[in-house]
């Protein structure tokens, strides 16, 4: 597979209020149904940290029902999870190395984009354009025009 399919691209998907939700649950449902794509569980825990949070949703979704949101992620032969090598340490310091400086948050991102130059995974759908750091990564956001 090479999409990954960050969590605000997943929270648009599954978050009827939002202005970007049917592009965002079309772009989810096209990958799903054909060559699939890949998340991170960091990818899964934000989505469930925010989805679940009632500062964030007007009506957010209860945990049992963004659990089984993962859980069917997690499930479907489609959806592959990445998980660190034993050359991640190796991967991050490369990736680190060649990246202008990160700092706070952005380690989410370096995480994540370290765990696709593993797999060799090279797209990320995601509104995040701080992803555009990581210069081998082509960055797309489903819900631009």
């Amino acid at each position: 597979m090479s999409l990954l399919i960050d969590s605000n691209v997943l929270l648009h998907a599954a978050n009827r209020a939002s202005p970007h939700h049917a592009v965002a649950r079309d772009f989810v449902e096209r990958h799903r149904a054909g060559a699939g794509f890949c998340v991170t569980w960091s990818v899964l825990y934000e989505w469930l940290r925010v989805a679940t949070h009632p500062a964030v949703f007007r009506r957010p979704l209860s945990p049992a029902a963004a659990r089984e949101y993962v859980r069917s992620l997690a499930a479907d032969p489609r959806v592959e999870v990445l998980l660190e090598t034993g050359r991640h340490a190796t991967v991050l310091e490369d990736l680190l190395g060649e990246s202008p400086p990160i700092r706070g948050n952005r380690y989410h991102d370096a995480h994540i984009a370290a765990l696709m130059r593993e797999h060799g995974v090279s797209t990320i759908a995601t509104c995040d354009g701080h992803f555009r750091l990581f210069r081998f990564l082509k960055v797309i956001d489903p819900t631009e025009p």
